[in-house]
């Protein structure tokens, strides 16, 4: 997985949760389906349109994961069993601000993620809490206002930027490359973000 930046990660408009990742060139990266009716996040990644062929799998550690557990691991293998990655969330840090730290293979830190105005998801958070009116506002606030988030590398330096885009049915985001990407970080980068906008695709 060596796509061309930059990507475009789009919700397709379902009841289900299927999430399509084209490259700069328009090909197809991956398709993503999260796997329902379990208390542990579980998400498969596929390469073709009909999921036939599956290439990765990303499941959060611990028997109740991802739904009770905001610190929730989520490792990021390959088919075969060997590893990518792992995605760590920074706990309660995350409600109010993304704050995610992005793991290699053997565990070393190779990027952080970071939203980079945490406080339109409190604004956003006191809006919907008005009954009926606070619904209706939020909802223009969803489309008006979408968030960017930045993914530094293990130096410190900005290396991605996720945008979400404006859209009323379905859920956009784009990923551009602020320096040139490594081929060695292509996978890596490409499935943590998938955590990522699965994970904020509800802010903004």
């Amino acid at each position: 997985m060596n796509p061309a930046f930059p990507l475009t990660l789009e919700f397709k408009f379902s009841l289900l949760t299927e999430l399509r990742v084209t490259d700069a060139e328009g090909r197809l990266v991956a398709v993503v389906k999260e796997k329902f009716f379990s208390v542990r996040d579980e998400v498969r990644v596929y390469s073709d349109e009909t999921r036939q062929v599956q290439t990765h799998g990303i499941r959060a550690q611990g028997r109740m994961a991802g739904a009770l557990d905001w610190r929730a691991r989520r490792l990021i293998r390959r088919l075969d069993g060997t590893p990518v990655g792992a995605l760590q969330a920074h706990g309660v840090r995350t409600l109010w601000g993304a704050s995610y730290e992005l793991y290699g293979a053997e565990d070393d830190l190779a990027f952080t993620m970071r939203d980079d105005h945490p406080w339109m998801s409190v604004v956003e958070g006191v809006i919907g809490a008005v009954p009926l009116v606070g619904d209706l506002v939020a909802a223009g606030f969803d489309y008006l206002v979408n968030p960017t988030y930045t993914v530094s590398d293990a130096a410190g330096e900005p290396a991605f930027r996720v945008r979400k885009r404006r859209s009323l049915f379905s859920r956009r985001f784009e990923v551009e490359a602020l320096r040139p990407a490594r081929p060695e970080e292509g996978e890596l980068v490409t499935l943590g973000l998938i955590q990522l906008v699965l994970r904020e695709r509800e802010r903004g």
